[in-house]
């Protein structure tokens, strides 16, 4: 079926198939093998589709965010079937060591992180007007209502560290005071505009100097903005790779509850993929 076809392109028209490289996917169908045989061993049960379908299933809602419906047509499966399919791959990948690549918020206090520099930013994703506590999903940034996500990152390593998840209404800063994140003294963080008051907490921190009609920047205070966004830009970059995936930047349609763990699950894929 699709797997055989698309398992002979080249592996940079596979990453832009998938999103993934071909060694992330022979990991994933590996680690899915096996929980597969001992699924099979309780159960006797086969399933229409080969695995390696499946996870080219899953990998194709991720990626390009059609309906349960259109994908199931795709591979001549029914609607529901289409839905436990990705739902067991996704539950089974995220329980496994490979796959939990995101080390949390207290490997931050390990002396790893000795003057090493941290970016923290937040990326905001549309979903649909909710029924209940409308006011608390509203983002009056984007004008809509919103789910959003708290990044960290390893400036050098780019890799992402931890993620926090918030209602649209709540500002960056507070998103960070809430999760309780402490970070080492030698640590800089390096954050953005919308972390102001920061410095309080924490006296390590290089953030750009807001300008207003009264107190415009001199020529300094502008060069020290340009070297902090320069830095800063990283973590977009990360998040450019992350939104490649369009159920992470498209509105979303799913029950918000399991927004975190898709989030988490393709954030330690893109930390695996560092790694090969």
């Amino acid at each position: 079926m699709k797997f055989k076809k698309n398992n002979q392109i080249s592996d940079k028209n596979f990453l832009r198939l998938t999103g993934i490289k071909h060694t992330t996917f022979n990991k994933m169908l590996e680690i899915l093998k096996i929980e597969e045989l001992k699924k099979r061993f309780r159960r006797g049960r086969t399933n229409k589709l080969s695995l390696e379908n499946r996870i080219l299933m899953t990998l194709e809602y991720w990626r390009e965010y059609r309906t349960y419906f259109h994908i199931a047509k795709s591979y001549d499966i029914s609607e529901s079937s289409c839905y436990r399919n990705i739902k067991w791959i996704e539950d089974t990948l995220i329980k496994h060591p490979n796959f939990q690549q995101l080390t949390g918020q207290k490997s931050l206090l390990k002396d790893y992180f000795k003057d090493k520099t941290v970016i923290i930013d937040v990326t905001e994703k549309p979903n649909p007007t909710p029924k209940k506590r409308q006011k608390q999903h509203y983002s009056g940034k984007k004008k809509k209502h919103t789910i959003k996500t708290q990044v960290i990152i390893e400036k050098d390593s780019k890799k992402i560290i931890s993620s926090d998840f918030s209602y649209g209404k709540n500002h960056d800063f507070k998103i960070l005071k809430d999760s309780k994140i402490k970070f080492l003294p030698e640590t800089t963080v390096l954050v953005d505009l919308g972390y102001q008051g920061i410095q309080k907490i924490n006296h390590n921190v290089l953030i750009p100097k807001r300008k207003s009609k009264k107190n415009p920047l001199n020529k300094e205070e502008k060069q020290n903005n340009e070297r902090i966004s320069k830095m800063r830009i990283v973590i977009e970059n990360v998040f450019a790779i992350l939104k490649k995936f369009k159920i992470i930047s498209e509105k979303y349609r799913n029950r918000r509850k399991r927004f975190a763990l898709r989030f988490n699950l393709i954030a330690s894929i893109y930390n695996l993929q560092l790694l090969v």
